[in-house]
């Protein structure tokens, strides 16, 4: 049986939205749950193809992207707490319209189709679980298109290094200038802008 510690994250995330789960639940949940290390750039979800698979993301960074005309856009980078892919298209069987692949080393709770369509059938709270999953993913993919246009590149860049600096410290630049949008050498402009201002505040506040 899988260990309760591997469960401590997506247990949290339920109590977020007050779905409570007995013992014997959570019994019936481990028998069905894989858990997995995997290692950076495997591939999640593919574009185009049926999504075999749902995950929650205990740790590491992983990217949301589009393959539109050969260009490799990242449509979201997530370093949170969060399930991978969706409960509907795992369900429904409808082709992925993007991609999903881990950047670093990560640590997932896995389940197939198989195995979630039995926990919904078994667990009736398992129905406000899913709309609970579906609620997050709205309210991430809302924030991020938020962000496109109401923000500068320079200010997604602050809110970054406020909210995920993990990203920033250990992601490629390639895939965060995707993500907003500019040309890698502007995210290289914006970080030794941002690293300059940084250094002289810090100055100033050290003086008497």
């Amino acid at each position: 049986m899988i260990s309760r510690k591997h469960f401590e994250h997506v247990c949290a995330f339920a109590q977020q939205y007050g779905i409570p789960f007995t013992p014997a639940d959570y019994k019936l949940i481990c028998a069905h749950t894989q858990h997995r290390i995997l290692p950076p750039h495997t591939v999640l979800m593919e574009q185009g193809k049926v999504v075999n698979a749902l995950y929650f993301l205990n740790r590491g960074i992983a990217r949301l992207y589009r393959m539109e005309k050969g260009v490799d856009h990242t449509l979201g980078i997530v370093s949170n707490n969060y399930f991978l892919s969706t409960p509907l298209y795992l369900q429904s069987g409808q082709l992925s319209t993007c991609a999903l692949e881990s950047l670093t080393e990560i640590d997932v709770l896995m389940w197939d189709k198989a195995s979630a369509l039995s926990l919904k059938q078994a667990i009736p709270r398992m129905y406000n679980m899913e709309l609970a999953i579906m609620d997050r993913l709205l309210n991430w993919l809302q924030s991020n298109q938020i962000d496109a246009i109401c923000m500068t590149a320079e200010e997604r860049y602050k809110k970054m290094m406020d909210t995920q600096p993990e990203v920033i410290q250990q992601v490629p630049l390639k895939y965060v200038a995707s993500l907003f949008a500019i040309h890698q050498d502007s995210l290289s402009r914006i970080r030794k802008t941002w690293s300059r201002n940084n250094a002289k505040s810090a100055h100033e506040d050290r003086l008497p």
